[in-house]
């Protein structure tokens, strides 16, 4: 311990028994007063109990010290001590404070402020603690204990920026461990200490400090409302402690404008130094379109602080849109700061033994012209790997580079130094009269939302294939099947199709093909469904994963392509009630594992084309158990996606080297339109490596297409503390109401689920939290899920199934899951719902998979299906009582490729409007009803529907009646008329088809 520290939890003072006789000899001697001599034995005597731990006895010589004696210091601090070991708290801050009040500043009186600090933190009072450390500091600002200290207790209370210097000084001193490197090297990661801050608030309900700390977990646990509630109470009291101001102001973005605007005028002046605030406000302005204001927001708090993540990811997404010339280097920044939080996170997982994360959490700092970080991380790595060359490698590049003018980051590679954006707009918000009313707003559906599961005819079970003489389980006998909605027949009934696995002994590299097992196609027949697999010419008899449905030769017949676990099978709808497995004579030919599947055009030829998300590759992939337990997918190599371009001939055409080969292990895949009307997108979920979000241009050569992975740049690829998930459905729809789409992706136990919203043009954030989506989800393993608004509310509702990839009970864990019901109380806040009120069927635990989305009864309120792993098939059917109204649109393109994918339908009723988009691959292994619903609330007419096709061609109908089914074709101009009963579409056949039922008031209207 270095001169001037104090030591770590208690004061430490020596024992020098045969200076005392020498001390009062002289005393003798020379005259001293008798006063003093006793004082010495006094302090003697008590130093004596102390170390016998007889507290009560020390303190009682130590206060005996006479006031006047020159050891009256020392024994008061003593006597504190002894009082802090003895649990006696007040008596211990009364007597450091005497030594405080006692004579002026020393190595006393330092003392026992850091010692009074020690025993607010044990109080829980850390408001005080904090206060009184930093007293410290200004007497003696290179005390490392004090620093650890006011490092360890401003990030566990939220006050990250804060902690910032402190840390800094740890680094620089040397003191750092490898735990406070791993927290400063990414202050946007959270440090969880819920247990320490929920002891203190046992013993210090009012501490502002403590109840940020709490209201902050509460923030990262995904409780938004309690959050929210906190913080705006600590505010009120504490409007100083900025970091706090700056995460209400991040949780009022999705308030009502006049909320936000009353806090950010309400910041205190110092508010305008915290990086975080401009941060906020760079949200703010993203968030309402201002991406020149958003720029310049984010730049001024990467000026602050030029290691803020969050605020260069933002910066870069913001850039590219803007087409900035500095896109590039904030890009690359980015990714770097990305990885370097996989990197540390990786670090931390193996307790610093992981030596090629560590090498390369060095690289990336020292490449980011993090010096100090990178010497302070190169002396760790040095003790830990003594073999290795690597640390003093680093060491002999950067140490040199070590000086007292040397920032936390060089300014050579100081972005916000060396790229000015202050051209672009300040922040201003616009000006809001608080006190204006907010108006009178559509009276809420009072609706009783309920499920009932119903068999009706559906006797399906998946069978993964498991070996009951093994433990454990393969890796492809967790992922289980799916289910896929069609109307093969078109009869307006929707029809289900489910993927079946197959035998498949231990050992083996393949399945046994098998009559029994195979896929089933089940007719709905209006009150019932029949099976009909063998009529039909279906059944495939292979490993069977994820079904989709399309009309790949636009002939008006919904085919369906099938992905297996080796080839996959394209079945040919014949018209007439039947199938025919073309496959071979399409040249579909890829033997990989795939697990979802899409068929949508994606070179705007108008032709759909077949993309297989891919999963694992390996020699042992099919054969491995690993320690008797499920293998995670993090030991087997990726396998490409493929691509296959309709070649307008019945034939598909591979084009190699389309997707991304690093970190290629997809499980779910959503088509939609994000950057290009014509070519949509397609949104991968990756397990354990970074999503794909591949957008389809075209290009000159032979090919004529080119698959661009913008899941970084548009903010889908990582979760906001820049880490991948275990990624494996999707659920695709407007969420918070602004007309643009966004995602919802599930992810393995104890990862939180992801909400990205979309709240700028093609841009997307993580607002899982906040959303109110991450703290229910961190127990569950999560596959299949969709969106549907169960109670049409106009407020789309979340539907999730759970089930874990082995059998953990006999360790306290679980392996079936209870499946999950979430209300959306409007702009994407989301509660979730139980069994006592959503129904039974939701308490129930399965070994959920695919999930898919239709209205299977044809009553206006959507169903689901799930298949499940060893047990029959779910079939969910919706008996919501009290629901609003709706309208449901299913569109036929003439121009585009027959799905019309990629068209969006706005709909537009007295006081409210939506906006949504139909889309393909439906998520996880599932396949929904080729139809777009809108819950329409209590209106009662539908006053303007517009449809947008693919193919840049509108279509405008007006006066709609409510609870009804659209079928709507494009046609060569804007078209369609309601009024009073008379349909009028210039230069169109009209086919109507109006029927009313008696029991639900559905009806289906057909141009």
């Amino acid at each position: 311990m270095q001169s001037g520290e104090y030591e770590n939890t208690k004061i430490k003072l020596p024992v020098l028994r045969y200076l005392v006789l020498f001390i009062i000899f002289l005393c003798l001697v020379s005259g001293c007063e008798p006063n003093s001599a006793d004082s010495v034995v006094l302090l003697q005597k008590a130093r004596t109990a102390l170390s016998e731990k007889d507290f009560e006895r020390a303190i009682s010589l130590a206060t005996e010290v006479s006031v006047n004696a020159p050891e009256r210091s020392e024994s008061l601090l003593l006597a504190g001590e002894a009082a802090m070991r003895s649990q006696r708290f007040s008596d211990a801050l009364k007597y450091f404070q005497l030594v405080i009040d006692f004579e002026g500043e020393n190595k006393h009186t330092k003392l026992a402020r850091f010692s009074s600090a020690e025993v607010y933190r044990e109080l829980g009072q850390l408001t005080n603690a904090i206060q009184f450390y930093q007293q410290v500091l200004q007497a003696n600002p290179d005390n490392v204990a004090t620093h650890e200290r006011l490092a360890f207790l401003l990030s566990t209370t939220g006050a990250r920026w804060e902690a910032l210097p402190h840390f800094f000084f740890l680094v620089r001193s040397g003191s750092a461990t490898i735990n406070e490197l791993a927290i400063f090297a990414d202050l946007d990661r959270h440090v969880e200490h819920k247990p320490f801050l929920e002891s203190c608030l046992l013993k210090s309900k009012k501490d502002s400090y403590v109840r940020f700390g709490l209201a902050a977990h509460r923030f990262w646990d995904g409780d938004p409302a309690k959050a929210k509630e906190s913080l705006s109470q600590i505010v009120e009291e504490t409007p100083k402690l900025i970091s706090a101001q700056a995460m209400l102001g991040e949780l009022l973005l999705d308030e009502k404008e006049e909320q936000f605007t009353h806090w950010h005028q309400g910041l205190p002046e110092v508010a305008e130094a915290h990086p975080d605030i401009w941060y906020v406000r760079g949200l703010w302005a993203r968030r309402h379109d201002k991406r020149q204001m958003a720029a310049h927001c984010f730049w001024q708090c990467i000026r602050r602080d030029p290691r803020h993540r969050r605020a260069t990811v933002q910066l870069s997404q913001v850039l590219a849109s803007l087409d900035d010339n500095s896109t590039a280097v904030f890009r690359e920044r980015a990714i770097e700061m990305v990885e370097l939080t996989q990197q540390v996170d990786d670090v931390l997982r193996s307790n610093g033994l992981n030596e090629a994360a560590f090498q390369r959490t060095l690289e990336l700092l020292e490449k980011m012209g993090r010096i100090w970080e990178a010497c302070a991380w190169g002396v760790v790595a040095r003790d830990l790997f003594s073999t290795a060359d690597w640390p003093q490698e680093n060491l002999t590049r950067c140490a040199p580079l070590l000086n007292r003018d040397l920032p936390l980051v060089q300014d050579a590679q100081n972005l916000a130094k060396k790229n000015d954006l202050s051209s672009y707009p300040e922040f201003q918000l616009p000006q809001i009269n608080l006190h204006l009313s907010a108006g009178e707003t559509e009276a809420p559906v009072d609706a009783l939302i309920q499920f009932s599961l119903s068999s009706n005819g559906i006797d399906f079970t998946y069978f993964n294939g498991p070996d009951p003489s093994t433990r454990g389980v393969r890796v492809f006998e967790s992922n289980g099947g799916g289910v896929a909605v069609v109307d093969f027949d078109g009869d307006e009934w929707p029809d289900l199709y489910f993927t079946q696995g197959a035998e498949w002994k231990s050992g083996k590299r393949e399945p046994s093909p098998s009559r029994i097992y195979t896929d089933r196609l089940f007719r709905n027949v209006g009150d019932s469904f029949e099976e009909i697999t063998v009529q039909s010419g279906l059944g495939n008899q292979g490993y069977g994963q994820g079904p989709t449905v399309a009309d790949f030769d636009n002939d008006g017949f919904p085919d369906l392509y099938i992905a297996n676990i080796g080839r996959n099978r394209l079945y040919h709808n014949n018209g007439d009630g039947t199938f025919e497995d073309v496959t071979d004579k399409c040249g579909l030919t890829g033997e990989q594992w795939t697990a979802s599947c899409v068929v949508v055009d994606l070179n705007a030829d108008g032709l759909p084309d077949v993309f297989d998300v891919n999963y694992l590759m390996g020699q042992n992939v099919y054969t491995a158990i690993c320690e008797g337990l499920a293998c995670s997918p993090s030991v087997f190599v990726g396998t490409p996606d493929r691509l296959h371009l309709n070649q307008g001939d019945g034939t598909f055409k591979f084009i190699p080297d389309m997707t991304p080969v690093s970190g290629a292990k997809g499980l779910g895949v959503v088509a939609s339109n994000l950057h290009d009307r014509e070519r949509p997108s397609l949104f991968v979920a990756n397990d354990q490596t970074p999503n794909f979000l591949l957008q389809a241009s075209g290009t000159d050569d032979a090919s004529g297409i080119r698959m661009e992975n913008r899941g970084f740049i548009d903010g889908i690829s990582h979760n906001e503390d820049g880490l991948a998930m275990a990624c494996m459905g999707i659920a695709a729809d407007d969420v918070d109401g602004d007309g643009r789409i966004d995602f919802f992706v599930t992810n393995f136990k104890d990862e939180s689920n992801t909400l990205y919203l979309q709240d700028t043009e093609g841009l997307f954030f993580d607002a899982t939290k906040k959303a109110g989506l991450a703290g229910p989800s961190w127990p569950f393993v999560g596959w299949g899920t969709q969106f549907l608004d169960a109670d049409l509310d106009g407020a789309v509702d979340l539907v999730v199934v759970n089930g874990h990839v082995d059998d953990y009970r006999d360790r306290g864990g679980e392996y079936q899951m209870r499946s999950q019901f979430f209300k959306n109380r409007g702009s994407g806040q989301f509660t979730e719902l139980f069994a006592d009120d959503v129904g039974p069927w939701f308490e129930k635990k399965i070994l959920g998979r695919g999930l898919a989305r239709l209205d299977w009864n044809r009553d206006g309120l959507m169903d689901f299906v799930v298949s499940q792993i060893g047990e029959p098939a779910s079939l969910m059917t919706n008996r919501t009582a009290g629901s609003g109204n709706f309208i449901s649109i299913q569109l036929i393109a003439t121009k585009s490729a027959r799905d019309a994918i990629g068209s969006s339908v706005e709909v537009v009723v007295e006081n409210r409007r939506w906006k949504k988009q139909l889309v393909a691959g439906d998520g996880y292994l599932s396949s929904n009803q080729r139809m777009l619903q809108f819950g329409l609330g209590k209106a009662e007419f539908v006053k303007e529907l517009q449809i947008s096709w693919p193919s840049g061609g509108e279509s405008i109908m007006k006066n709609l009646p409510v609870n009804v089914t659209l079928k709507v074709v494009e046609e060569g101009a804007n078209f369609t008329l309601w009024r009073n009963s008379d349909l009028e579409i210039p230069g169109a056949e009209v086919i109507l088809e109006y029927q009313k039922n008696a029991l639900n008031s559905n009806a289906l209207l057909e141009y």
